[in-house]
């Protein structure tokens, strides 16, 4: 990221992947293996969201295959659908545990929103830094 004129580098989140300025913020990650990056100016934040995300289809799933292997347990025809019922209750339960976990959602005005999922963080620390964000904004409001 390059810096503008006057700005300065207030706090780097989430493995320096979230970058706060005293002018925007900004992440950098990779989705498919392309780089995807996103600005918002601290002036144009109209939202900050904090919640915990999980894939509830995976769970179904889960649950259903689960199911479908514990019907077939006690035939021996079907000892096939058993093992398979087992083994994708297991991948499906995987996945969801895999896939949820606390994202933050930074909301434009108008615009893109800057989602990420929160890695190396504590509860604690995801405060911290969405504090300093509304101080930045705050400041920011301030100067124009």
């Amino acid at each position: 990221m390059n810096l503008l004129s006057n700005e300065s580098i207030l706090v780097k989140s989430n493995d320096d992947m979230i970058i706060l300025t005293n002018l925007r913020i900004h992440m950098t990650s990779r989705k498919w293996g392309r780089d995807h990056q996103i600005t918002i100016f601290l002036e144009d934040i109209s939202s900050i969201e904090n919640s915990f995300k999980s894939n509830l289809s995976y769970l179904i799933f889960a649950i259903i295959a689960f199911f479908v292997g514990a019907i077939n347990v006690g035939n021996r025809d079907l000892i096939f659908y058993t093992y398979m019922g087992l083994i994708l209750g297991g991948i499906f339960l995987s996945l969801w545990l895999s896939n949820r976990g606390q994202q933050v959602t930074f909301c434009s005005k108008g615009g893109n929103s800057l989602s990420f999922f929160v890695g190396h963080m504590n509860s604690e620390q995801v405060e911290d830094f969405i504090h300093k964000v509304e101080e930045a904004r705050i400041q920011r409001l301030r100067q124009l």
